[in-house]
């Protein structure tokens, strides 16, 4: 049957929708636009300074939907403490009791890093800095005189893992301080250690994940002014509490709460302490460990993602005759070697690499082939100019393809050559080497200097943050790869930066760190299948203000631009409902609520629409509708944090007759081409079932009639017989619906000649 479907609510006109400027949507985190820093009752008081923070998406329950995991320092009087909040039904929630995770809470605590490891990766673990008296070092000392002179305490590494059962969190490593529960993971807990990062994951497919850290180090002459270096460790679950780390590096003291680290790499840099244990040989993975390794990063990537990336910068004047000395981008993976520390030696590649580059003391230099030569180190190097300096990149695990192995996906900031730099992305092709993508185009705008990016995948989309100095103020821009593997198109979300974002600390920039409910990762097949049914949606946190009043936010991408259309192409119980949405930069997923009032109480199947920013239209057939019944629906479009309705919109059914046409015969038959007996085959078309009536009329009379019954719209053919019919004559065609709704009567005037 066919149905009329009059609109009752405001109609919209779809062209004119799509002609709407592309742009991405966010929502804050929460709704109200809080800060994320705001719980008093735990010692986080939102006006004092927040500062260094990271975010990754994650739950203590497998299989749940990832939600944001924030980490970050909080100023509490001359202290700074280490925090971590999750983002749980539309609400920051302070996790663990105590809720600071520093070792000492009178020290300045720094540099959190947050990941998931565990069964089904649902273990937070946090990395981070702080001093301890505890474990010595050459600070902490004041000299008398005008004016007093007092040098800091080292700095050192610690991690902690969250008990969701308890509630608590739990340092865990080895005991570096004799009994005072210090776990310390330094490779020398005098020396000054910073700006850890932690990555969850194993290297041997099916094996729950565990954490790897990776951090810098002073490391080398006998002071605490030696050259920074870039070091691993991996943590190994033991099978008590409080048991020696027998034969574990850089320690084998007891471990507390479970875990022993064990450093990782080939032993190839002297670390000339003065004294044993400490003189050692360590496993650094600077390419030229006679300078500075700073801001590194790591992640697990590959097939079943158990192949180990750490990316770093190095700074400083080499003391290696010919080697580069300005800033550089290295990454490098961890290969299995039964004889280096940990079971793995590192292999440097760069954008110019194709065979093997250990990280040993073979090579001219004694330091592996990276840093035999400049032209071997620029080809170990990810700088797109080997001469201009690059530096504080990110890695991601990723891949544009679904079921394809993940590969790292690195994000850096370089000098362009005007005196500002530039955001650029390149990634691992053919497991040998690094490739710019996006053409090698930086993704910032080069007329402001650009700083601090990171990278995530929501499925198989990779987003990406950096900040902009844009007229005295650092701004948050977020943006996304559309396209996929055949035609990637880089996509600026925030064209004109987070405004709420502003920065007042220009000679401090700080990552806007950015995550997703659908990271890479062995249990969601790489961002194919979300866990929890989650749609994937990126969300990034930015601290805002001026020093003294440094604020924490968070936002996510979201869907605009719902509009509810008219419906259409109705059945006897049924009528497809359109609508529109923008995506707003992310996945979004659609369906239309409809009901016999605006109370609604059905709805048609959800769909996904795919990462745009765009308006984009999407329809759904809505069922069960009883006739002459007024229906009233909207379109409803939503992320993992937002749900976004159209307008309501309202139809009645009203039975319909149908419509039937005549093709074309020509004005004159030959009864030669009639065939014998003489008959006719009429082309007809229908818009709907009917039964159609064929009509031979002379003088108005009937003098033939055939029926031809069609069970769906469409054109056909019907015959009817010509005997005894010559000279004029009407063919006259009519359509009966199953319901009784008879069409208008259609007619052409026809002749037959002998």
């Amino acid at each position: 049957m066919k149905r009329r479907l009059r609109t009752l609510g405001p109609a919209t006109m779809l062209a004119g929708i799509l002609a709407s400027p592309a742009s991405a949507a966010f929502v804050s985190l929460p709704s109200s636009g809080a800060q994320v820093n705001d719980d008093a009752a735990n010692s986080i008081d939102p006006k004092q300074d927040a500062g260094l923070v990271d975010v990754a998406g994650g739950t203590v329950v497998a299989g749940n939907v990832q939600v944001p995991w924030a980490t970050f320092e909080q100023k509490l009087g001359d202290s700074q403490q280490i925090f971590v909040r999750a983002f749980k039904n539309g609400a920051w929630v302070t996790q663990g009791v105590p809720a600071s995770l520093n070792i000492d809470p009178t020290v300045e605590a720094e540099a959190p890093s947050i990941d998931f490891a565990g069964a089904g990766r649902t273990v937070p673990w946090v990395a981070w800095y702080e001093p301890n008296s505890n474990l010595g070092g050459q600070g902490g000392v004041c000299t008398g005189g005008n004016p007093i002179v007092c040098t800091a305490l080292p700095t050192n590494i610690f991690a902690s893992r969250f008990n969701a059962g308890a509630n608590r969190w739990l340092p865990s490593g080895q005991d570096r301080a004799d009994g005072a529960q210090v776990p310390s993971l330094n490779i020398h807990t005098n020396r000054t250690a910073e700006n850890p990062s932690v990555a969850g994951g194993a290297t041997v497919a099916g094996n729950d994940p565990v954490p790897w850290i990776i951090w810098e180090e002073n490391d080398g002459p006998v002071d605490d002014d030696s050259t920074r270096q870039i070091f691993v460790a991996k943590g190994v679950k033991q099978t008590a509490a409080g048991t020696p780390c027998t034969g574990f590096k850089p320690s084998e003291a007891n471990n507390m709460n479970g875990f022993c680290f064990q450093q990782v790499g080939l032993e190839r840099f002297a670390s000339a302490q003065s004294t044993p244990p400490d003189d050692t040989v360590d496993p650094s993975l600077n390419i030229d460990p006679t300078r500075a390794g700073v801001e590194p990063d790591i992640a697990f990537t590959g097939k079943d993602d158990k192949v180990v990336w750490a990316v770093w910068y190095e700074e400083g004047e080499s003391k290696i005759p010919g080697l580069r000395s300005n800033e550089m981008v290295f990454a490098a993976k961890a290969v299995a070697n039964p004889s280096a520390d940990g079971g793995f030696q590192w292999v440097a590649v760069g954008s110019g690499t194709a065979g093997t580059n250990v990280l040993d003391n073979s090579g001219a230099n004694k330091f592996g082939p990276c840093a035999a030569s400049a032209e071997n180190e620029d080809a170990c190097a990810l700088n797109l100019d080997t001469l201009a300096d690059a530096l504080n990149p990110r890695v991601a695990a990723g891949t544009l393809t679904p079921g394809q192995p993940t590969v790292p996906w690195v994000v850096w900031e370089e000098e362009t050559g005007n005196g500002t730099h530039a955001i650029f992305v390149s990634r691992l092709v053919g497991g040998d080497h690094f490739e710019p993508f996006h053409p090698g185009q930086n993704i910032s705008n080069r007329a402001n200097n650009a700083s601090r990016p990171d990278i995530t995948f929501a499925g198989n989309v990779p987003y990406i943050s950096w900040q902009e100095d844009v007229g005295g103020r650092l701004l948050t821009f977020v943006g996304h790869f559309e396209g996929g593997e055949a035609a990637p198109r880089f996509k600026h979300d925030t064209p004109d930066g987070i405004a709420a974002s502003a920065f007042a600390d220009l000679e401090n920039p700080q990552r806007a760190p950015i995550s997703s409910t659908c990271t890479a990762n062995p249990f969601n097949a790489d961002g194919t299948s979300c866990q929890g049914g989650a749609i994937g949606t990126p969300f990034f946190l930015f601290t805002a203000g001026a020093p003294g009043a440094k604020k924490l936010f968070a936002e996510a991408f979201a869907p605009s631009d719902v509009q509810t259309l008219a419906a259409s192409d109705p059945t006897a119980s049924s009528a497809t409902l359109h609508g529109l949405a923008n995506p707003g930069g992310t996945s979004a997923r659609v369906h239309f609520d409809f009901g016999p009032t605006t109370a609604y109480g059905s709805s048609t199947a959800a769909e996904t629409l795919g990462v745009s920013v765009v308006p984009t239209p999407f329809d759904a057939l809505a069922s069960g509708l009883a006739e002459g019944s007024t229906i009233h629906y909207r379109a409803v479009a939503a992320s993992d944090f937002a749900t976004v309705a159209g307008s309501d919109a309202a139809v009645s059914i009203i039975n319909e007759p149908p419509v039937v046409s005549i093709g074309d015969l020509g004005p004159v038959l030959h009864r030669s081409d009639l065939g014998r007996p003489p008959t006719l085959s009429v082309p007809l078309e229908v818009n709907e079932p009917a039964t159609v009536t064929i009509q031979i009329l002379k003088r108005d009379n009937v003098v033939q009639e055939a029926t031809v019954t069609q069970s769906s719209a469409g054109a056909f053919e019907g015959t009817i017989s010509l005997r005894h019919v010559h000279g004029n004559f009407t063919l006259r065609v009519v359509a009966v619906d199953p319901e009784g709704a008879m069409s208008a009567p259609v007619a052409v005037t026809l002749h037959v000649r002998r």
